[in-house]
């Protein structure tokens, strides 16, 4: 039997025009929808911006949620492709990708062991940088697996593709991504 989806009061509420049901819902996945669109798009600000847009899209298609998938999964799935399309635009006007921050910066804030800490961020840098040479559909992919913890079944839903699908673009992004990171860390 199938998990019940704890937004789903949230959803109902806020569709009836409880707008502090909405602000509950958005509260619970920001955070979330914030990570995820700050390693779509490799800058902060954007995916602060992208995080907004994608509460707004969500508003304003209340109607349009059909309870086939969680709210999670349907919130996921318009933050996917709203920074899709942001991709989409940037290629018309390319921008660098930004690493999460200085790696030597923030020394003091870094506890007992500067040195591993420093390492660590070298490495984020690292991977953070092999994400921005992946396709978009395999740095969606990878982040809805990797760093949403989305099931295979729900990537699917997110994504509208196939289980099978999900599967192999799965273990093709997994390989670019080793080879991204070949003699990096």
């Amino acid at each position: 039997m199938p998990e019940a989806d704890p937004d789903l009061p949230l959803l109902t509420a806020a569709r009836a025009g409880d707008r502090d049901a909405f602000t509950a819902l958005v509260r619970r996945h920001e955070r979330r929808l914030i990570s995820f669109a700050g390693r779509m798009l490799g800058n902060a600000a954007e995916a602060e911006e992208a995080a907004q847009e994608v509460f707004l899209k969500a508003y304003r298609a209340l109607g349009s949620f059909r309870g086939e998938a969680k709210v999670a999964t349907w919130l996921t799935r318009i933050a996917t492709h709203h920074c899709l399309n942001l991709l989409r635009d940037r290629r018309r006007r390319p921008v660098a990708a930004h690493p999460p921050g200085d790696p030597v910066g923030h020394l003091a804030e870094t506890g007992p062991d500067p040195l591993a800490a420093l390492e660590e961020r070298a490495r984020e840098a690292a991977v953070h940088a092999a994400l921005g040479t992946l396709a978009p559909d395999q740095r969606t992919i990878l982040l809805l697996r990797d760093l949403q913890g989305l099931s295979y079944e729900a990537i699917a839903q997110t994504l509208g593709i196939e289980l099978g699908t999900v599967r192999s673009r799965l273990h093709r992004a997994r390989m670019a991504l080793r080879e991204a990171l070949r003699g990096k860390l």
